[in-house]
């Protein structure tokens, strides 16, 4: 009632919420109907009885209100209030009735399976009653405002929000109580759990549903937050198992969507009509021409979901039928794509035309669409799909290297591919995404690295070398990261075909490209940030002479970067760089691969030991770091003892009367006889460190006593 007396406000007063209270708004009523619900499982019949009476008060009043759609004139107080009151009701009961299930198996809760048993409750039959009842109430409810988005889609009575909150709740509700999965729960099946667990009495949802996305897809293809709702539907029908999907794909509805993709797979949003007749006559599948013009202007970022789901419910390789379905999913993309490869390889169309640009933007999107797909049944089908277009797909990068936004979509696409792919690949198949990615990197680093400028737009410390995209460099790092994985290198290590170290070059050619971009404003990017130190980490404990061998400007930006990253406030950050830094000093004790380095500047040592000890040791901040502080300390004093005695008198003297105190704590932890086994092995060796460690322990409390706690 309190929503619905806001909203009517609202609307009275043409009052709008900014974004930050709309946020704040919406997590207040998350915690609000959660608590509700807690409340309304004690007694979950007088639960539903409330709510059905509210809902069928207000029922009459909002068919009325889908019944006059199309008559013109504005959404008056009175509507605005009723369409919210409806909305509260409906997000009350999905709380009451359903869990959120992010990342696990949806299930019935626990005292609503209770509550409609025989054994657990003495009114369970007329709890399974409402609750069959109140879903049939909301079938209506969306099916009138569906019907009538067909007609007036314009029409503001229709309230699209009202829309998404439906398919929200049968999203949530048909991931559970649709087929349940009978291993989740201990006791009988009878009740709430038989209510819907036969294909007789699930097609009817199922058909409901289907033809639900179907006119939201045709006719409602721009209200993105109900056609991403359409499209989540479909991927959790689609992933509860063989015997939904089986129901899917004799749906007729479900046809119709799969016959849409199919025509639409290439159409661009800027053809003519004379096009769209040439694909519908080409697929056929029944399609009217106003249904086929609103699924071709669905975004195109919209299509590859909607893809995603078809995919994932055709995945049977036991139906022919969705078989059947799934190659023509796929081969709508294929064929097209091949077309414009060949043309631009050709010259027969120039890369710059606005219509080939737009038709490969939509091609690399479909190949996401597919690819996203890795939940459907059997997924290594998709590798046997994609790898014949990886090359091509690489491709694209020559002709678009400048566009920044194609070259972001390619290696998304490429991350996400080796992500989840990664460990089912044939080494045929690891060989093609490899040299692929190769290509890939190579192309974009030439235009994206080489030349990018990182401007400092302004002097405040939230804009301080603000760069202007970074999101692409984000996914270049991750791709390198999935190529470098240890699988991928033995795999691919074979008497045939690339070995480990061509793979290691490329990850390596890939981080000296990205090396210069890694400013310290670029890194205040807290994820881009993370993922930086996670390779480099990876990069220094499997490969720290490849790393000591890099230019000196190259491995300047690297020191420089894992300076800055020991004193980060996240300690994973923090501890990546710390174990870096030691790495690199252990693997110069071993090899004294950084001698042309320390010819060319020879305070590399001394800066990086004088740096650890003022913003790491010296500091507040060590606690959560100790350890690898002390194991990057330990190998840096061993390089050359002499120095770093120097490096520890030029700091002392920084703390003026605490300076012979300090003097004391050093030579107390710092023991010849240590330094001496580290440098002549390159290692402190397990008996070195526990004893180093404690030692280190002890003289972190004892600075930290007298240097920064008063």
């Amino acid at each position: 009632r309190m929503a619905s007396l806001e909203e009517h406000y609202l609307v009275r007063e043409h009052a709008e919420l900014d974004e930050a209270r709309e946020e704040i708004s919406a997590t207040a009523l998350e915690e609000e109907m959660a608590a509700a619900a807690s409340l309304g499982r004690f007694n979950i019949l007088a639960s539903m009885k409330a709510l059905s009476e509210m809902f069928h008060e207000c029922m009459p009043r909002l068919k009325t209100l889908f019944g006059s759609a199309g008559v013109g004139g504005e959404l008056n107080a009175e509507m605005a209030a009723l369409l919210e009151e409806a909305r509260m009701l409906i997000v009350c009961a999905c709380h009451l009735l359903t869990d959120e299930c992010e990342g696990e198996t949806p299930a019935i809760p626990e005292s609503v399976i209770h509550a409609c048993q025989a054994g657990g409750s003495p009114h369970h039959e007329a709890c399974t009653a409402s609750i069959f009842g109140f879903i049939n109430v909301l079938k209506s409810i969306a099916e009138d405002q569906a019907l009538k988005a067909t007609v007036h889609p314009e029409d503001p009575r229709l309230s699209p929000l009202l829309a998404k909150t439906l398919l929200w709740f049968f999203n949530r509700w048909g991931a559970a109580y649709i087929f349940p999965s009978f291993e989740e729960y201990r006791d009988d099946f009878g009740g709430i759990l038989a209510t819907w667990s036969k294909p007789e009495s699930s097609q009817p949802m199922i058909s409901f549903f289907t033809t639900l996305c179907l006119i939201y897809f045709c006719h409602w293809p721009q209200e993105k937050e109900v056609v991403l709702e359409s499209t989540s539907l479909l991927l959790a029908l689609g992933k509860k198992g063989p015997s939904v999907r089986d129901l899917l794909v004799a749906d007729a509805s479900f046809e119709k969507i799969v016959a849409l993709h199919s025509v639409c797979a290439y159409l661009r949003h800027n053809v003519c009509q004379s096009e769209i007749s040439a694909a519908m006559a080409l697929i056929g599948g029944g399609l009217s021409m106003d249904m086929v013009k609103g699924y071709q202007r669905l975004p195109y970022n919209d299509r590859a979901k909607v893809l995603t789901g078809l995919i994932v419910c055709c995945s049977d390789m036991t139906n022919e039928k969705g078989t059947t379905m799934l190659n023509s999913c796929l081969q709508s993309i294929e064929t097209p794509f091949f077309t414009v490869m060949q043309a631009l390889v050709k010259k027969e169309a120039r890369s710059q035309n606005i219509d080939v640009q737009e038709s490969a933007c939509l091609s690399i999107l479909l190949y996401s669409g597919v690819v996203l797909a890795s939940e459907m049944s059997d997924p290594e089908r998709i590798p046997y799909f994609l790898s014949p277009s990886m090359p091509h797909l690489s491709g694209l990068m020559i002709y678009y290297a400048e566009d920044l936004t194609i070259c972001e979509s390619l290696l998304k696409l490429f991350r996400d591919y080796a992500e989840r792919y990664l460990p089912m690949l044939t080494r045929d198949q690891c060989i093609i995404l490899f040299s692929a990615s190769t290509s890939l990197l190579k192309s974009y680093s030439e235009h994206h690295c080489k030349s990018r400028a990182i401007v400092k737009t302004s002097n405040s410390v939230e804009d301080f070398e603000e760069e202007q995209s970074y999101n692409d460099v984000l996914c270049a790092i991750q791709l390198l990261i999935q190529l470098g994985t240890k699988d991928f290198i033995d795999l691919c290590n074979t008497s045939k075909g690339v070995d480990s170290n061509q793979i290691t070059d490329v990850i390596f050619f890939g981080l000296q490209q990205i090396l210069p971009l890694m400013t310290q404003g670029l890194l205040r990017f807290p994820k881009l940030c993370t993922h930086y130190f996670t390779l480099v980490g990876f990069m220094v404990e499997t490969y720290p002479k490849n790393l000591c061998s890099l230019p000196l400007e190259l491995f300047d930006s690297l020191l420089d970067s894992l300076l800055f990253g020991m004193s980060h406030s996240d300690s994973l950050v923090s501890k990546s760089s710390l174990h870096g830094l030691a790495g690199l000093a252990q693997e110069h004790l071993k090899t004294h691969s950084l001698s042309n380095h320390l010819s060319a500047k020879p305070n590399i040592i001394e800066n990086c030991t004088r740096r650890l000890l003022l913003e790491v040791i010296f500091q507040p901040i060590i606690w959560d770091r100790v350890e690898p502080a002390g194991m990057a300390l330990l190998p840096l004093a061993a390089i050359d003892v002499h120095k770093f005695v120097e490096v520890i008198n030029a700091v002392s003297q920084q703390y003026g009367q605490k300076q012979k105190r300090l003097h004391c704590a050093f030579e107390e932890l710092i023991k010849p006889d240590i330094l001496a086994n580290v440098s002549k092995e390159g290692r402190e060796g397990r008996v070195v460190r526990v004893q180093f460690k404690n030692d280190f322990d002890a003289f972190v409390r004892n600075v930290q006593a007298f240097l920064v706690m008063r």
